[in-house]
């Protein structure tokens, strides 16, 4: 069976144990470092040049209608 006290003190623990890790790794932000980026005051665009845009061949529809011979129809 567990005790009251006995969980207490297991979570007293714990969170001495999680402030001291949080405690131990401040000083590591020290041991990297970053350079600032350099942003030129113009971007360098490179030339691109256009040509005319190539359209697709027209499709042409077929108007022939084959005739069935089991529909009537008028046309």
């Amino acid at each position: 069976m567990v005790h009251l006290e006995e969980i207490t003190n297991m979570v007293d623990n714990n969170l001495e144990d999680f402030y001291n890790d949080r405690d131990r790794f401040k000083g590591f932000k020290l041991l990297v470092d970053f350079d600032e980026a350099k942003i030129p005051d113009e971007p360098e665009t490179p030339d691109m040049e256009f040509s005319k845009p190539k359209f697709k061949k027209r499709q042409t529809t077929s108007k022939h209608i084959k005739s069935n011979p089991n529909k009537k129809s008028l046309f």
